[in-house]
């Protein structure tokens, strides 16, 4: 993953997907650029980060 790269956000209280746009990458973190609005994905283990906002649940599946 690098910066500028399109990754695939599911939101998991809606069973949707979106696409964000990574604005910058930290050792265990994303800032994402969803919809216009920027979100924090921390990562939970191997290839998955977690955000959260307005009370839903977002996730991000690095391809491994």
């Amino acid at each position: 993953m690098r910066v500028d790269d399109k990754v695939n956000v599911h939101c998991t209280d809606h069973d949707t997907n979106a696409e964000g746009t990574i604005v910058s990458i930290t050792k265990d973190s994303l800032r994402v650029l969803l919809n216009g609005v920027p979100l924090w994905f921390k990562r939970t283990k191997t290839g998955v980060y977690v955000g959260n906002s307005h009370g839903m649940e977002f996730v991000i599946k690095r391809e491994i």
